[in-house]
């Protein structure tokens, strides 16, 4: 096989499934025969052309899972036939970020579907130091959400739990509802997520989450379980200006805001509040390997399955992008082993 199958953004608001050559792995690098990847926020961003990176012609896609085919390093334990996801930042690893030991907020990231070619396709050729191995049992559609399940992890650690009762999440986008999950995972014992959309709030209590309207209904329920305190904790994941305003009044004094959510542009923050408060914000992007392996301990443990609301095989790749870039769904995943249908 020479060519294959893979979903290319050629420009914007142009995304099709096209021929193209099969990657060939250099030392140090491993073929990956993909079973699903995801579609992600950024990737909307993407195809419409207003990410100040990625440049087309380009395969997307970083939340991926699928097997060694092929690889060329004698030094892993690594080998064909195991069930990997990449670990997808490329960091420059000379700034301050990178020999400081994080590496995950480098002066100059890159990532795997943004800078380069993704996953997004019948295979993909990764290098061996970015592929960590999944149980052989994890569906591949579970596996394809470590990479969203970690960005969670990372953000619920970015605050001090101890001593934290209620958490409320505002959004419940896929990043929202994972974080939600995570939070309960945890410990934490109340944990509110709340979000405009009605479909997503339903899908939110499907999974054993307290979902709430934004708005009066989730800060009257917030002030009832902290005894008109406000929540210990408030996970900022919509990147809505709304949201933006809200969380500084749901916070109690002395509280932490930790804001996962990617704001496209400035946004209004009460800082008096913030300063009158004391209240900590902290800042959450993507995460470092010890979210992945964290992440990865405990998927099956997680209720994650209904969060994935369509599977497409690779042919349908514009219908599938379509229907998750109009927000009625939650994630969508693209099957490349999938038969065309």
């Amino acid at each position: 096989m020479e060519t294959m199958l893979a979903a290319r953004y050629m420009g914007p608001d142009h995304i099709e499934a096209r021929q193209v050559s099969l990657p060939k792995i250099a030392p140090g690098e491993a073929l990956i025969q993909v079973e699903a990847c995801g579609f992600c926020g950024s990737d909307i961003n993407i195809v419409a052309g207003t990410h100040p990176r990625a440049q087309s012609p380009l395969t997307i896609g970083h939340e991926l899972s699928g097997r060694i085919v092929e690889i060329a390093d004698v030094t892993t334990a690594l080998a064909v036939g195991d069930h990997v996801t990449s670990y997808p930042l490329i960091s420059c690893g000379v700034c301050h970020a990178c020999t400081h030991g994080n590496p995950h907020v480098c002066r100059q990231l890159r990532l795997f579907g943004f800078d380069v070619d993704g996953g997004m396709a019948e295979f993909v050729k990764l290098p061996v130091a970015s592929l960590m191995k999944l149980p052989d049992d994890m569906p591949a559609s579970i596996g394809a959400l470590i990479e969203p399940l970690a960005v969670a992890v990372h953000g619920v650690h970015r605050a001090r739990l101890e001593g934290v009762s209620v958490a409320a999440v505002l959004g419940a986008g896929p990043i929202g509802i994972l974080t939600a999950l995570v939070a309960k995972h945890m410990g934490i014992r109340d944990v509110l997520i709340s979000d405009v959309q009605p479909a997503r709030l339903k899908l939110a209590t499907g999974l054993g989450l307290e979902a709430f309207a934004a708005g009066a209904s989730l800060r009257a329920q917030i002030m009832e379980l902290s005894n008109q305190n406000g929540a210990d904790v408030i996970y900022e994941c919509a990147g809505h200006p709304s949201s933006a305003k809200e969380m500084t009044a749901l916070v109690r004094s002395r509280g932490t805001i930790v804001n996962l959510g990617v704001f496209k542009r400035p946004v209004e923050v009460d800082l008096q509040a913030i300063n009158f408060k004391e209240v900590e914000i902290i800042g959450s992007r993507v995460y470092e390997r010890k979210d992945f392996r964290a992440a990865i301990d405990m998927a099956m443990s997680l209720p994650l399955a209904p969060i994935i609301s369509r599977e497409f095989s690779l042919d349908h790749i514009s219908e599938a992008f379509r229907l998750f870039r109009d927000g009625e769904v939650c994630k969508v995943m693209i099957l490349p082993l999938a038969r065309p249908q």
